[in-house]
């Protein structure tokens, strides 16, 4: 059996990525990765000319992060479909989407779940006024970037003030930016659901750092997450409409249990140095199983 992943962006995948390939090559599959990241195409008297559907059809094809071009993504995943492909896009093709925390939370809240206080504004003035209300510090951040990458804790007036002139400088539009309350907190957790099953570990922040990431020096370890937390995280899974995930939920000092986002693309590394369960072999089995 041929199995290719695809991605638009192989640099931000690629530790979990090799660790596929690992699997693959243990269990026999044929492996192969397309990164769509410098995708280019032709059009030749009438004919699409891309280089790599001139090929041989795998297939699987299971999707890793379309972060970019996903309107392009989708017509050629329905393509592969259409030539006897089957696909695992962890519902890609429903949303069109793969960061749009904005999205995310809307779905969330609708369906009940526990998320920070949250402002979404059209413009940075606004976001003023939000950060008056809701009171320093509080998180400002991107809502279309991952791994901690656009995240930022705001101290005062006077920082938010600065960092706004900025991103003007920058070109940067307030669209592309949440302001959530800052939750101080006793665990980061990140609660990786696959399916029925889930893995849970807590994530502790580099010195200096208040973002936990694993992806950025952040350390982890395995923790033991009750049923009522497992039973949050695969509602907060179901309200986005994913069948993988990375949800982030906090516990604060009152232990009450807030979902920050869901992870469409989660890291799975993290979690199989803090579970040392194997977690690639449980991820590619799944989806696998769920290509249609």
């Amino acid at each position: 059996m041929k199995i290719t992943v695809i991605t638009t962006n192989y640099n931000a995948f690629a530790l979990e990525i090799k660790r596929l390939k690992e699997e693959a090559q243990k269990a026999g599959y044929d492996f192969s990765v397309l990164d769509l990241e410098n995708f280019s195409f032709a059009i030749k008297d009438g004919k699409l000319d891309i280089d790599w559907l001139n090929g041989e059809i795998s297939d699987i094809y299971i999707l890793r992060g379309a972060l970019h071009s996903q309107k392009l993504v989708s017509e050629l995943l329905e393509y592969l479909r259409k030539k006897g492909a089957k696909i695992f896009d962890n519902n890609f093709l429903k949303h069109k989407y793969s960061i749009n925390k904005a999205a995310d939370l809307v779905k969330l809240t609708l369906a009940g779940i526990l998320v920070p206080n949250t402002f979404f504004a059209r413009s940075f003035s606004d976001f003023l006024k939000f950060g008056e209300e809701i009171g320093y510090p509080f998180i400002f951040k991107s809502g279309r970037a991952g791994k901690g990458q656009g995240v930022y804790k705001v101290d005062s007036r006077e920082d938010f003030l600065k960092m706004i002139a900025g991103f003007d400088n920058e070109e940067k539009e307030a669209k592309s930016f949440l302001l959530q309350e800052y939750i101080p907190y006793k665990y980061d957790l990140r609660c990786l659901v696959i399916g029925d099953r889930t893995f849970t570990m807590r994530r502790i922040p580099k010195k200096g750092d208040f973002r936990a990431n694993f992806s950025l020096g952040g350390s982890v370890e395995l923790f033991d997450l009750d049923d009522k937390g497992k039973d949050l995280a695969k509602r907060a899974l179901k309200a986005v409409g994913l069948e993988i995930g990375g949800v982030d939920i906090l516990i604060d000092e009152n232990d009450k249990l807030y979902i920050i986002e869901v992870n469409h693309t989660a890291g799975f590394v993290g979690m199989e140095k803090a579970t040392g369960e194997n977690i690639a072999k449980i991820y590619l089995d799944f989806a696998i199983s769920r290509a249609s």
